[in-house]
């Protein structure tokens, strides 16, 4: 899996999450919501999507960092060099049993 895919799904949970507990608490807010969309909705969108930007580049830099950005491709060679016949002779049979579709 790629670090951005990891990045952009995480940030998608954090900002329903923090909508979901944040909106129950500006319910107060709610007769004054036109008001506050017609003079400020610009600001306040830019804002949004500024701090889910960040919020993105953060967990694409510690996936970056902690290596977990490069550990899709390394399982997908370690998965390509097994299934063209390198390596554990019963995996390499288990993987073309399972591209032949007899499961167990």
């Amino acid at each position: 899996m790629q670090p951005w895919k990891i990045s952009a799904g995480l940030t998608a949970a954090l900002a329903g999450s923090t909508f979901l507990i944040g909106g129950s608490r500006l319910e107060y807010l709610a007769p004054h919501w036109p008001a506050i969309l017609a003079e400020h909705g610009l600001t306040l969108a830019l804002h949004a999507v500024l701090a889910l930007s960040v919020v993105a580049a953060a967990i694409y830099m510690v996936a970056r960092v902690t290596g977990l950005a490069d550990l899709g491709s390394r399982v997908d060679l370690a998965e390509r060099s097994v299934r063209r016949g390198e390596g554990d002779a019963d995996l390499i049979e288990a993987l073309r049993r399972d591209t032949r579709g007899e499961w167990e």
